[in-house]
This record gives C-alpha cells, structure tokens and sequence, in this order.
C-alpha cells in the first residue's frame, strides 16, 4: 500500500496518486474477469496452453530422440529423407554457408543416439552418410563439459578426416570447448530463429510445411510453438 504523505509533487498530492492508481486497477478488474472467462470458455474446445512437450519437462535426451527420429528417413514420420535435406539446406542458410563436408548423399544414412567414443563420451547424435561422420550436440539448458565438442571432433577425425560437429544452441551461445583452429568443421545452430543463419526453429517450421501427414505436421506445430515459448523464438513461417 503506498504511503500518504501531504507533499506536493508535480503531479498532485500523494494521497491523490494513490487515489489514481486505485482507480486505475479497479477498472481493470472488469476487464481481467472478462479475459479469464473468454480463456476458460476457448480453452474447453482448444487447449491452448496444452502441448505435448510440458511433459518432457527439460529433458534434453528426450529432445535429441526427436531430431533423431526427424533426421533418419526410415523414422516412422514416413516422409523418407525430405527432413534430413532440409537439415542440411538449414545448414547452409544465410550468408555464412557451411561449407565444411561437402555432404552429396543422403543415402545411405545411419543416425545414432548417444554415441560412445572412444574416451566413454555419449554425442547426443550422430549422422553416418556413406563415409562421411557428423555429430551433434544438443545444448538446450545444460552447459558444456571440459573439452568436450573437441574431444567429439577429434574422435570423429579418426573415422572421417573431414568430419564435423554441429552445435544446437538453446542461448544462441557459441560453443567454447573447440579449439579455433578446428572451427571450420563446426557450426553453431541457435534455437531461436535467426534472419541470416541456420535455426532450429526455422529447420522445424520447413519440416512441418514440407510435410504430407497430418498428424506429423501437427507434432511439428506443437513442438515449434514449444521452441518459441521456451526459447523466445520468433515464428519464421507463420505456422503458429
């Protein structure tokens, strides 16, 4: 409660202030009661505060089993490789193109979970395309282990000199556990979507316009409306 005092200010006396914002907030009230029923009544037929990922919680290996799924063509998404080529288009989105690797084949393509290397470190995923090796760690939340994108970088290495690591950003932060020499096989992807560079927020919202099954386009909706919230990103396609 705010203080009454018989001062004059600018404005008026301080009672006369408090006698305003009194005033101001009880008109309010009207409005807010008003708001909370429309919301209530919507809610009934439209849920929409409702999403499947409320129930992952922050749950980051649950997260990375979805990309995965999403990036293997034989995932029962059944939309074969047209997420995986969109994943490397986003790759080389902007003006910056990401142009370590030279990836010409999806197929054939193995992606894997929680990948041991040879120190007993999990990458969160990884691609296999013919020869060529790429690994991906999602950093949603949690913050990076000592060396650890190095350590992941050097063991891709051994099975493909020219393998990369790609980095998915839930602060749009860039990762510090590489060393800059090896900086041109590794690439930052933010979650939030980003006007001159690769998003997984952009990379989602192609997905679900590509997509041909109703239900899958439905879960993409959802999780882009998940990324947006948690994420503070903008809605690139106008799919929300």
């Amino acid at each position: 409660m705010l203080k009454a005092t018989a001062r004059k200010g600018k404005g008026g006396t301080a009672e006369q202030h408090e006698a305003d914002l009194r005033a101001f907030f009880a008109g309010l009230a009207p409005a807010i009661s008003v708001a909370s029923e429309a919301k209530r009544v919507l809610d009934r037929v439209a849920a929409t505060q409702f999403s499947v990922f409320h129930y992952f919680k922050e749950n980051e290996n649950l997260i990375s089993g979805i990309f995965a799924d999403l990036l293997r063509p034989s995932g029962s998404h059944g939309q074969g490789t047209t997420f995986l080529r969109l994943f490397f288009e986003e790759l080389n989105r902007g003006d910056k193109p990401f142009k370590a690797g030279n990836y010409n084949t999806l197929e054939p393509c193995s992606v894997y979970t929680e990948y041991s290397t040879a120190a007993g470190r999990r990458i969160d995923i990884v691609l296999k395309l013919g020869d060529r090796w790429i690994g991906i760690e999602n950093k949603p939340w949690a913050g990076e282990q000592e060396d650890q994108l190095q350590d992941y970088l050097d063991f891709l290495q051994q099975k493909d000199e020219q393998a990369c690591v790609l980095y998915l950003s839930g602060d749009g932060g860039d990762a510090s556990t590489i060393h800059d020499k090896d900086r041109v096989h590794y690439l930052k992807i933010p979650y939030g979507h980003t006007k001159n560079g690769p998003s997984v927020a952009h990379w989602i919202a192609e997905c679900h316009r590509r997509c041909h099954a109703e239900n899958v386009r439905w879960f993409l909706k959802d999780m882009l409306m998940y990324i947006a919230r948690m994420f503070y990103a903008e809605d690139p396609e106008g799919t929300l």
